[in-house]
């Protein structure tokens, strides 16, 4: 019987200590949506099986993805560099084409009108001559929070660069999975800049975004588009004609966990899912007190969620479902974005894997 009070009194201890211990984090609450079903379009077919794997020993991941003139593979990495790709009759061979940031990973990349590479790390914006490998800062933000997580971009065709920063508040730090705990805490630490490449002024074009993600210009370059990871919805920022300035959502409750998004030019917009949605995260968002005792754990305990589901989801630009393509191995762990190319491929970037995958489109 002794052992027992013993036990208890250790248990008793030990959860109050963990109930006193501060929290890192002060989660809102919402009433997260179920998601709809996958079926008809977005029916799991496992296409993605068929897509070829790009190995090399300089990518650790594929966090965004850009096809040259010239047709080489950009990646960006998590120790700050960009790598080049080119195919042989070997295989791929593979270069550091610059070294962007001392360490900040670079998670957008995409090419201006003047053949340079702009790449968003998350500590600014950059442009990288990639012939020579000399790298440009643009800005580090002049705004009320210096950019702690420039995430996603899109260039006008006036040079405008459109990009996100996910989170002013949970800048991504090193080793620490600040994203995981933007998620948690729940509340619209996100921003849509634009920025003036010539002259560095930055504008911000909207903020209260729940973790601002993939950024793509339209069609007709009049809107440019952004996704909301944590909120599972796509927007429009009108840029030009008679609606500038107006901001609406185009798609919500999203069926999976959105990451990279990129247009086509013809209409189409593709979204990286990172994986479908998760359970855990909708216990979480309606359930703030838990969610903070539960983030007072290492991060190794509750972050693990599963096998990653990921698929891409092709969209139009009023947001209606056109068609999916899955990834039923989980070979690209979580799919972190989807770039289309001139030649009818899907090139795909992974956060979590060392790989680009190359996916023929369907006629």
């Amino acid at each position: 019987m002794r052992t027992i009070f013993i036990i208890l009194g250790v248990v008793l201890a030990l959860g109050l200590v963990w109930w006193l211990w501060p929290a890192r984090v002060d989660p809102a609450y919402w009433d997260e949506p179920e998601p709809p079903a996958l079926t008809d379009v977005l029916e799991p077919r496992g296409r993605l099986a068929g897509a070829d794997l790009i190995r090399h020993p300089l990518l650790h991941t594929s966090e965004d993805v850009a096809i040259g003139p010239d047709g080489a593979v950009y990646s960006g990495q998590h120790d700050g560099s960009v790598v080049r790709l080119r195919r042989t009759n070997d295989g791929w061979e593979g270069e550091t084409a610059a070294q962007v940031t001392d360490g900040y990973s670079v998670l957008g990349l995409q090419w201006d009108g003047d053949g340079h590479l702009v790449a968003a790390a998350i500590d600014g914006i950059y442009r990288i001559d990639v012939d020579t490998g000399t790298v440009t800062l643009l800005s580090t933000g002049e705004t009320e929070h210096p950019l702690a997580f420039a995430d996603d971009l899109d260039i006008g065709p006036d040079g405008t660069i459109y990009f996100s920063e996910a989170s002013w508040r949970w800048g991504a730090g090193t080793g620490t999975p600040q994203y995981a705990y933007d998620m948690a805490e729940n509340r619209p630490y996100g921003l849509l800049y634009a920025l003036n490449p010539d002259t560095g002024e930055m504008t911000v074009l909207q903020d209260g975004l729940y973790f601002a993600n993939g950024v793509a210009m339209s069609a007709d370059g009049q809107a440019v588009f952004v996704l909301e990871t944590y909120r599972y919805r796509l927007s429009r920022y009108w840029v030009g004609g008679p609606r500038a300035g107006e901001f609406e959502i185009v798609a919500e409750n999203l069926p999976g966990i959105p990451d990279g998004l990129m247009g086509d030019g013809q209409g189409r917009l593709y979204i990286a899912m990172d994986t479908q949605r998760l359970p855990i995260m909708r216990f979480l968002h309606r359930n703030p007190f838990l969610t903070e005792m539960i983030t007072k754990l290492p991060e190794s305990v509750w972050l693990r969620a599963g096998t990653p589901k990921a698929f891409v989801l092709v969209v139009d630009e009023d947001g209606n479902y056109l068609d999916s393509y899955h990834d039923p191995d989980a070979r690209f762990g979580l799919l972190a974005n989807v770039v289309p190319d001139a030649n009818g491929d899907l090139w795909l970037g992974s956060l979590t894997e060392p790989v680009i995958g190359r996916f023929p489109l369907p006629e």
